[in-house]
């Protein structure tokens, strides 16, 4: 089926993807109107998700110097009471290029803010290691380069596979923009690690987070549409 209103393209890769427990009442002020949380087995899960966002075009158009950059952002899982369409809800995102956050907040009031956001990729002998870093804190992952796809009813595939994001407009009404990608495999992980300091960059009220698992993450190249209001 062709895709239509496509406004961003791009590749999203090598995913760390860190998964944490929190108390459903710190997300609840968060939540888009019309949606809820979606939870896996009773629990409310945030995932902060460490990627390299690449070869970025704005309705076709490449955008120069925004071609190769690493990203952290926050987020959570919600489903909408509307039409039962499962999906995500960004907390925090944090890229290093300027005009990729002024873009997302003017144009699509997307949390994101400028941080300087590097990463390290090493590929040897069928292996990759991975780390990416905000003033001297890390969260990295090493692992085959052999992938598995996603295990149906896993934690994996309850925060992998998502191809929706919810966003609160000005008016405060819910849009959904659909996100179009093949389906994403796992790495085999060896090890992972994170800094907590990383964990400063949410919002005060989020405390006491519990980590319950790492999933490192081949990914693909993306394409986003145009947000859709959701309709009664």
């Amino acid at each position: 089926m062709k895709q239509t209103n496509i406004f961003m393209r791009g590749h999203w890769e090598d995913l760390i993807i860190t998964n944490f427990q929190i108390d459903k009442a710190i997300l609840e002020p968060y939540l888009p109107k019309d949606t809820e949380i979606d939870f896996f087995k009773n629990k409310a899960i945030l995932s902060m998700v460490a990627f390299t966002f690449s070869k970025v075009s704005f309705f076709g158009f490449k955008v120069p110097m925004h071609q190769n950059f690493g990203q952290i952002n926050f987020r959570y899982y919600v489903k909408s009471k509307i039409d039962n369409t499962k999906g995500v809800v960004f907390i925090k995102e944090f890229a290093p290029k300027p005009l990729i956050t002024l873009v997302a907040n003017i144009f699509y009031n997307e949390p994101y803010h400028f941080k300087n956001i590097t990463y390290n990729k090493f590929i040897k002998d069928n292996e990759i290691a991975l780390e990416y870093k905000f003033k001297g804190s890390k969260t990295g992952a090493k692992g085959s380069l052999v992938t598995d796809e996603l295990t149906k009813n896993s934690l994996e595939h309850f925060v992998v596979d998502r191809y929706v994001a919810f966003i609160k407009n000005k008016k405060s009404e819910t849009l959904q923009y659909k996100i179009h990608h093949k389906p994403w495999k796992l790495y085999n992980l060896d090890t992972s690690y994170f800094d907590k300091e990383l964990l400063n960059l949410l919002p005060k009220t989020f405390k006491n987070l519990k980590h319950v698992s790492t999933c490192f993450v081949d990914g693909s190249s993306v394409s986003v549409q145009k947000g859709t209001l959701q309709s009664v």
